[in-house]
C-alpha cells in the first residue's frame, strides 16, 4: 500500500501570488528529493489544454469522453468532466508524489496556507478552514498562526517538510 502524500492546499484571492509562490516552492522542494505534484482548481474558467486543430483537439472534438497523449517524456489525461479533488489526490498519490501542493479548492479540509497580498484580504481568513499558516506580502495583524513573508521561500519550505513529518 502506497504512503500518503502530505497534501497542503494553497489558498488566495486571484492575483494574491499563489502561482508565483508555487512555482518557487517546487524547485526547492523537487530538490531536496520530495516528489511534489500539484493540482490546479480552475473554478471560474473553462481551461483549455490543447490547441485547435490538434490530433488531441479534434478527438474531443469528436466527442471522446477521455483523451490521453504520451510522449518520451511526458503524458496528459484529459477527461470531458470536472474531477473531484480526493479523487485527484489518489491520482497523483498513486503516481508516486510525496507532497501535494493544490491551489485552490477552498471548501476542502486539507492544511492551508493563505496567502494574503493586501490588508483587506485578511477577511479570507474568516472564510476558510484549516488554516495552518499564512503567506503574506506585509504586515498583518493576525500573529496567533505561522507567518510568513512572500519572499522567504526558502523558511516555508521548511514549514512545509515539517508539516510532511507530522
Amino acid at each position: 500500500m502506497a504512503v500518503k502524500p502530505c497534501v497542503i492546499q494553497l489558498m488566495g484571492y486571484s492575483n494574491s501570488g499563489k502561482t508565483t509562490l508555487l512555482t518557487k516552492l517546487i524547485p526547492l522542494l523537487e530538490r531536496s528529493g520530495i516528489r511534489v505534484g500539484v493540482i490546479k482548481h480552475d473554478g471560474g474558467h473553462d481551461f483549455e489544454w490543447d490547441q485547435p486543430g490538434k490530433d488531441t483537439w479534434r478527438y474531443r472534438e469528436a466527442g471522446a469522453s477521455l483523451v490521453a497523449i504520451t510522449s518520451k517524456t511526458k503524458t496528459a489525461i484529459v477527461e470531458q468532466r470536472p474531477t473531484q479533488l480526493a479523487v485527484l489526490v489518489e491520482r497523483l498519490t498513486q503516481a508516486g508524489a510525496d507532497l501535494i501542493l493544490v491551489e485552490g479548492f477552498k471548501q476542502e479540509s486539507y492544511p492551508k496556507l493563505v496567502v494574503l497580498r493586501k490588508s483587506e484580504d485578511q477577511e479570507l481568513l474568516q472564510l476558510v478552514t484549516h488554516v495552518c499558516g499564512i503567506v503574506s506580502w506585509g504586515a498583518i495583524e493576525q500573529t496567533e498562526l505561522p507567518h510568513f513573508d512572500i519572499n522567504d521561500i526558502e523558511t516555508i519550505v521548511s514549514f512545509i517538510q515539517a508539516k510532511m513529518s507530522e
